[in-house]
């Protein structure tokens, strides 16, 4: 289990950049349909969903126990894996669109990234 703020390193911007470049990197060593690509994004838009209701939770947690200050660093980090996974979605729907078939083999269509 994570210790107290600990989590909210993980939704960090660079987090999501890394996350993105790895999935560039993969991508780029094997073929993968657009289809694939996108089911990744849409299990990663789901992810981010999830760690935004963790926040909120524990935003509310927070202020039950007078901690202001650390509710609104909560809702803040809810608010960024909201729209990191709003992004997310957005990809895996551009990913879709490509014609059916085709595969990335050098040129990754749409960018992966959602930082």
């Amino acid at each position: 289990m994570l210790e107290e703020g600990q989590w909210i390193e993980v939704m960090e911007p660079e987090a999501v950049e890394q996350a993105s470049a790895a999935a560039e990197r993969a991508a780029s060593q094997a073929p993968v349909t657009a289809r694939d690509v996108a089911a990744v994004l849409a299990r990663t838009a789901q992810v981010l969903e999830r760690s935004a209701t963790l926040a909120e939770e524990h935003a509310q947690r927070r202020e039950r126990a007078g901690q202001t200050e650390a509710a609104a660093e909560e809702r803040r980090v809810a608010g960024r894996a909201h729209a990191a996974a709003a992004r997310a979605r957005a990809k895996a729907d551009e990913w879709l669109e490509l014609p059916e078939g085709r595969e990335t083999e050098g040129e990754l269509g749409p960018s992966i990234s959602i930082g």
